[in-house]
């Protein structure tokens, strides 16, 4: 069992990275771990929240070079494992059409959605920098509510 002064910044990288590449790992309580840790002095809130963007990132830069290539396919794979893969494609897409890429600032915390937008937008063509830059956002307000909440 690991307590809580065992958790390293190394594995707030890890959580985060493997959550957002789809793979059940609760990122949000090594966040609001790491967040009451920079409460008492033992970590950085800014190093946390930093390394969190960066790992989200990277498995969201994956996701959408896998969706830019393989297009749709990747995100009706990713649908096979929701509770309704009927529907997700499609409500995915439309939510996509909808509010179009700004969705990426908010997706995070929508399970599931934060999982097909990076393919999604890939598959849909967006500007590898517009992506980022939103992404960036999204995963700064996701990883920084959370932080805080630990760190209250």
């Amino acid at each position: 069992m690991t307590t809580l002064s065992q958790l390293t910044y190394t594995g707030v990288l890890l959580a985060v990275f493997a959550n957002q590449l789809c793979l059940p790992v609760p990122a949000v309580v090594f966040l609001m771990a790491a967040g009451a840790l920079s409460a008492h002095g033992d970590m950085s809130t800014s190093t946390v929240v930093l390394l969190s963007v960066l790992a989200c990132l990277a498995a969201d830069g994956i996701w959408f070079l896998l969706g830019r290539k393989w297009g749709s396919q990747v995100v009706r794979i990713l649908c096979r494992l929701t509770p309704d893969p009927r529907t997700c494609s499609s409500d995915a897409h439309h939510k996509f059409g909808r509010y179009g890429l700004p969705l990426l600032c908010v997706a995070k915390f929508v399970p599931g959605l934060d999982g097909l937008m990076p393919p999604l937008a890939g598959a849909e063509g967006v500007s590898l920098t517009g992506f980022f830059a939103l992404d960036a956002v999204g995963s700064f307000l996701w990883s920084g509510l959370y932080v805080g909440v630990g760190y209250l």
